[in-house]
């Protein structure tokens, strides 16, 4: 496994949606000072972070993919357990 993999907000958002994000944090950035990433696990194992967002950003978009990863996310259907064929 590599590094991390640079992805738009949006592209990150589609991901916890669909479910394949296991988790995910804020992280302070370096430059500009006092800015944030979003940083997200995906269940495959893959680290995926947005670039550098101002504060109030961050924190409104983690909530966001927060609630897509503990409450939507579950309930998306994987599989078919009913045995129609």
């Amino acid at each position: 496994m590599g590094g991390r993999t640079l992805k738009s907000l949006i592209e990150i958002e589609g991901m916890a949606i669909a479910g394949l994000i296991e988790e995910v944090s804020v992280e302070d950035c370096s430059e500009p000072d006092g800015w944030k990433r979003i940083v997200a696990l995906g269940r495959d194992g893959n680290v995926y972070e947005t670039k550098c967002v101002e504060p109030q950003a961050a924190k409104r978009n983690y909530l966001v993919l927060s609630a897509y990863t503990t409450r939507w996310s579950k309930q998306i259907v994987v599989g078919d357990s009913g045995g129609n064929s």
